[in-house]
């Protein structure tokens, strides 16, 4: 389990804790405030002595009447601020990234816009023969990053989207890993890679809109 985990448990708990709290003060303030509606409290008694007694016996119970009050409001609000803060941190965990699911996107980002750039490169006449082991190192890079599970905090769809995102990295790194010299060098591969790449590029767009990731500061690290 994430911290993240913890932390809406252990707040959740302390909110349900609060609740029974309030229940268990609001049975007592209301059972005070029963028991002064009752005659016995609203006619003074004429014996001087009994009097006092009983004053001092109603004030008690308006004190007491009070202080649940005031436990009621402080049990309340600490009881809405903790479920509201655990409710928060799951909301947060569903719709963000952990940083272990950052750090790949990111790299997968930069892998791929890399990636891109060197097909082009051969594409337009470069040199397969220079690039070809950086494609080697890149194949075993998406492909160990494709392998990696998802983080079990996320929301469904988030899920799914990283997923399908990671998938299509390893089916792309499994790919180039079987790519000859020869074959790179070919008009034909080039084009099918730059479409694999593109498709990746759009399940990428779809985890940056979910997980609202900043394209443009990513755009400046590359």
């Amino acid at each position: 389990m994430v911290l993240l985990d913890w932390f809406f448990i252990g707040l959740l708990s302390f909110a349900i804790l609060c609740f029974l709290l309030l229940l268990f003060c609001l049975f007592y303030f209301f059972s005070i405030k029963k028991e002064l509606r009752k005659k016995q409290w609203h006619k003074r008694p004429k014996n001087k002595m009994k009097r006092k007694k009983w004053l001092r016996a109603r004030k008690s119970l308006e004190i007491r009447k009070k202080r649940y009050a005031t436990k009621v409001f402080i049990l309340f609000v600490v009881m809405f601020i903790s479920a509201g803060s655990a409710f928060y941190a799951r909301y947060y965990q569903l719709t963000n990234l952990t940083s272990e699911d950052a750090k790949i996107v990111v790299q997968g980002y930069l892998l791929t816009e890399d990636l891109k750039e060197k097909m082009i490169t051969i594409k337009e006449g470069g040199s397969a023969e220079k690039v070809y082991p950086q494609f080697q190192e890149v194949s075993a890079l998406l492909v160990s990053y494709g392998n990696r599970p998802v983080s079990g905090g996320l929301s469904t769809e988030g899920a799914k989207l990283l997923t399908r995102y990671y998938v299509s990295m390893k089916n792309v790194g499994l790919n180039l890993s079987t790519l000859s010299q020869t074959q790179l060098e070919q008009q034909e591969t080039i084009d099918g890679y730059l479409k694999d790449v593109e498709r990746i590029n759009e399940r990428q767009k779809a985890v940056f809109s979910y997980f609202k990731v900043n394209e443009s500061a990513l755009k400046q690290k590359n």
